[in-house]
């Protein structure tokens, strides 16, 4: 017979489950731009969306409030704006942390995964792709080469700052465009992992972070003066 402590902690499982699976849902529909700015988030309605109660709802919303995708306002949320001082900061982080990992990384990667890297390039070329796919595939790109870098804790900074910015990155190719030189500096960046080129790999890296967040901004500027509020 199942004890009464077996049973609630079975149902905690199942609740923490439900949690994750809708704040990955939550995640990705924010990144994407489905819910844009502004949205105003229901528990009730979620619930009901997802087929769960309220109470996986509530914590996947509070995760997300953790990760500074939404602002939690009673039982509503609400999806926070696109923010040049986030931006900032985000890619400050970036800046600082991915070069060094990728420094460590490069003596690593073999042919293998110089040859998955280049399969991403050529589907990332693809101009009948969608952002969505876009998006993942620039993502293992780079994660062939900083995963391998030795250092769990890191690793897991880069990948967290990476799901931070996937909005921005949206945003960039939707609305800035997708403009040739993140490819160009993508090529540049494989063939230093080819060559073997720590050094050139982590500083092109960087300048790629740096390039991204410079484009974005500058759009972000812009919508700021010609609304005359903050971004």
């Amino acid at each position: 017979m199942t004890s009464s402590s077996g049973v609630r902690q079975t149902a905690r499982v199942s609740t923490d489950s439900a949690a994750t699976r809708v704040a990955e849902s939550l995640r990705e529909r924010v990144s994407s731009g489905q819910l844009g700015p502004g949205t105003a988030l229901s528990q009730a309605g979620l619930a009901e969306e997802y087929g769960v109660s309220r109470i996986p709802v509530r914590d996947a919303l509070q995760q997300l409030a953790g990760e500074g995708l939404v602002e939690v306002r009673g039982s509503t949320s609400v999806v926070t704006p696109l923010s040049i001082d986030d931006l900032q900061e985000l890619y400050e982080l970036r800046e600082a942390v991915e070069p060094v990992a990728t420094r460590l990384a490069v003596p690593r990667v073999g042919r293998a995964g110089v040859a998955r890297m280049t399969r991403s390039l050529a589907v990332m070329d693809d101009p009948t792709i969608g952002p969505g796919t876009w998006v993942r595939t620039n993502a293992a790109f780079h994660a062939e080469v900083y995963t391998l870098a030795g250092r769990p804790r890191m690793i897991a900074l880069v990948e967290q700052l990476r799901r931070l910015t996937d909005r921005y990155v949206y945003f960039h190719l939707d609305v800035v465009g997708r403009v040739g030189h993140l490819q160009e500096e993508h090529r540049q960046i494989l063939d230093a992992v080819r060559a073997q080129d720590a050094s050139a790999a982590a500083e092109l890296t960087r300048a790629h972070l740096a390039s991204s967040h410079a484009v974005v901004l500058d759009y972000l500027l812009a919508q700021e003066r010609d609304s005359g509020v903050d971004a």
